[in-house]
């Protein structure tokens, strides 16, 4: 567990045990609310402004947990600087101290990564798992990583293997969402550099997804809120949490958060901007 702030209130780490703990209370509940967001990186500030109000805004509404699409810090190749970014990234959640424990579900990005193994592990110190997955009233969540080391842009190795045999074990979930970071349709600034990188494991990874029933899929890496639906799955770009807008408004290039409402074998999405 991580402390927020200084607050007598914990922030549940990223472990699908720990999180189904933290979830205890409501996990067989028919509905509920989960908050999502994305890209909050501060740049060279000690946490993002965006972040801090949207923190605000989320604990008025009380999700059961937090799914995260990565870049929650600028990232560095110097130790004692990750870990100040991750400081700061923890005090613009302070505000959710309101809700007692709250359990987090954070997909890595680029930026927390890098390309280094080092970074990796301090991920993983931080926040348990790199990908992972959990139930809660009946859906199920999967957390991916599309950043590891030699892999990036890519579902490989022995996380691909994890994912299918994950995916056939969960078939008969009322819902199932995945959260990762690089966005399979990009459509602004990282085309080409999202999991579009690799288009054939990218098409692959897509048909998998068909084949075993996913619903949603969420991801950030573009500064922006942008909303697809292809065979059947809703791909959901939420990547408006305080990193640098690049995308006109018009093209989604809003602060904002999502509060995702989930009834059965039906959910809906409210677009929250509490800034701006």
């Amino acid at each position: 567990m991580r402390r927020i702030g200084g607050a007598a209130v914990w922030l549940l780490m990223a472990a699908g045990a720990v999180l189904l703990a933290g979830c205890s209370g409501d996990s067989s509940a028919e509905s509920f609310t989960f908050a999502a967001f994305g890209d909050c990186r501060p740049g060279t500030d000690p946490y993002s402004p965006v972040l801090l109000a949207m923190a605000q805004d989320m604990a008025l509404h009380k999700p059961a947990f937090i799914v995260g699409t990565g870049d929650y810090i600028e990232g560095s190749s110097t130790e004692a600087t990750v870990r100040r970014q991750y400081d700061g990234f923890f005090t613009a959640l302070a505000p959710l101290q309101s809700l007692g424990t709250i359990p987090v579900a954070l997909a890595p990005g680029n930026h927390e990564i890098r390309g280094s193994r080092r970074n990796q592990e301090l991920f993983e110190e931080y926040f348990k798992h790199r990908y992972f997955s959990f139930d809660h009233g009946g859906s199920h969540f999967i957390i991916l990583d599309s950043e590891e080391p030699g892999l990036d842009a890519r579902i490989g190795g022995d996380q691909l293997v994890w994912l299918k045999d994950d995916l056939a074990r969960h078939r008969s979930a009322k819902l199932c969402f995945v959260s990762l970071h690089r966005p399979l349709y990009p459509v602004d600034g990282h085309k080409g550099g999202s999991m579009d990188k690799f288009p054939a494991q990218r098409d692959a990874l897509h048909e998998l997804f068909v084949a075993e029933g996913v619903d949603c899929v969420l991801s950030g890496h573009e500064h922006l809120f942008n909303q697809q639906r292809k065979d059947g799955i809703e791909y959901i770009i939420t990547g408006g949490a305080g990193a640098p807008l690049y995308a006109s408004v018009d093209e989604g290039g809003f602060y904002h958060y999502l509060l995702v409402h989930v009834t059965g074998h039906s959910y809906r999405m409210d677009l929250r901007r509490p800034v701006g």
